[in-house]
């Protein structure tokens, strides 16, 4: 007979088991609606459930960091370029570059996404191979997305079987072309040999328009190069931020003064006092990971505005998301111990009335800089630089110039080595972060 402390420990083992059982089944349940939760694509700007039987397109990365060699600002001679909304336009690409006399060696050349297809397959195989050969610094637009979506799914299709030769025949029936062919896609399906892989292609893909041309005439370095640009880049250095469509400073359906706010509160650190370079790194890491809206790629590759609920919009209704930017840019104090900051100080002094509105924010305000916005144009804020002037729709192609004169720190004063003259009346000067100077200047396309 087994003695009462042997049935015991049975018992306690049974016990422990079917505990053990029920969490497991528990976690995996979760993971697995995890995984069916984030099965969606972005093709097209708009969010959509897939079919479990398909991979994942999208391939994202969402943030890059640029380190000080990789954004060098107090180099006499060093300038930082970034470049508008290019959509293939090649010619137009090389034309501003020869305007600014960019000289590789010593001038870092960052665009801000959608450098393919409206401007046509040819043009944007040409941006690509300057793009990639050079390793331009640059993040993803949503043009670029939905090239970079086909791609992956065409390399899908060739890994299935008869998955290669039936692109082989439809691409040769299809002669790459820069026009999109809508009119043929319900006849091309009808065809017998077709319609087995109808059910491959994600619901809302169209085959044969631009962006399903430009992936399959990109080479794989071109390819290599497109998935490799993350949605947002920070440059610590500069206080900067480089995105396609947008960011938020803060969650708009919270308060700002809400605690889950990264600029709400000074970060927590391992000091008592903090160099203020170091605040200021861990409140834009901050902005970066903390605000939900800024981990969404489809936001920051498609957002124009933001409505009264505070959900986000790639339409014209809205409030704009720059106005938000700046409202709570301009709401921060800039010091952490109840004086205004060295470089607020200075910008103070400078201004005609010698005075700066008191903020109601604990923390530092940050530049960024985006595209995607064409229909407004360049859009120059206080604390954000829009720069997609309509190249692709033959209005400008604009470029930012920085330099050391744009990264000054207090009671400095520098002449920008910038070649192109204050008297063009294509070149901008405006005001950019803390008391610096930056110049745009554009050409026409």
């Amino acid at each position: 007979m087994m003695t009462t402390n042997t049935q015991e420990i049975q018992r306690s083992l049974i016990a422990g088991s079917v505990i053990c059982f029920f969490l497991l089944f528990v976690f995996i349940s979760g993971v697995s609606e995890e995984i069916q939760r984030h099965r969606t694509t972005f093709l097209g700007g708009k969010q959509t459930n897939l079919d479990t039987s398909f991979p994942d397109f999208s391939q994202y990365k969402h943030s890059r960091t640029l380190s000080t060699k990789e954004f060098p600002i107090h180099g006499k001679h060093d300038r930082i370029i970034a470049i508008g909304d290019i959509h293939g336009m090649n010619d137009s690409l090389s034309a501003l570059l020869t305007k600014l006399s960019y000289e590789p060696r010593s001038d870092t050349l960052v665009h801000v996404g959608d450098i393919v297809t409206r401007g046509g397959v040819s043009g944007s195989i040409a941006v690509l191979s300057f793009m990639s050969s050079n390793n331009i610094t640059g993040v993803r637009g949503n043009n670029d997305q939905k090239v970079i979506e086909w791609r992956a799914w065409r390399d899908w299709i060739q890994s299935l079987p008869g998955g290669r030769e039936w692109l082989h025949k439809i691409d040769a029936e299809h002669p790459v072309d820069d026009d999109d062919d809508n009119q043929h896609l319900s006849a091309f399906w009808s065809e017998h040999s077709n319609r087995d892989w109808e059910d491959k292609v994600p619901k809302g893909w169209k085959l044969f328009q631009r962006h399903y041309n430009v992936a399959r005439a990109m080479s794989q370095e071109h390819y290599d190069y497109l998935r490799s640009l993350p949605t947002v880049i920070h440059a610590p250095a500069g206080h900067t931020y480089f995105v396609h469509a947008g960011m938020l400073a803060a969650d708009p359906k919270r308060a700002l003064e809400h605690p889950k706010q990264p600029l709400s509160h000074w970060p927590a650190t391992p000091t008592s006092k903090p160099k203020e370079a170091v605040l200021r790194t861990l409140q834009e890491v901050a902005v970066l990971n903390d605000v939900p809206q800024n981990r969404d790629p489809w936001v920051l590759m498609n957002m124009r505005s933001v409505m009264d609920d505070g959900s986000i919009t790639k339409g014209k209704q809205g409030t704009p998301w720059p106005e938000l930017w700046n409202d709570v840019m301009d709401r921060c104090e800039g010091t952490a111990d109840g004086r205004l900051s060295s470089t607020r100080l200075q910008f103070a002094m400078s201004t005609e009335k010698g005075d700066v509105k008191r903020s109601s924010l604990p923390c530092f305000p940050s530049m960024i800089v985006y595209g995607h916005i064409a229909a407004r144009g360049l859009d120059v804020k206080r604390w954000s630089v829009g720069l997609d002037s309509g190249c692709v729709y033959h209005r400008r192609l604009s470029a930012l110039v920085l330099d050391k004169a744009s990264f000054l720190v207090p009671y400095e004063d520098v002449q920008s080595e910038d070649t192109v003259h204050a008297d063009d009346e294509h070149s901008l000067s405006l005001q950019y972060g803390d008391d610096g100077r930056a110049r745009i200047v554009s050409i026409e396309c």
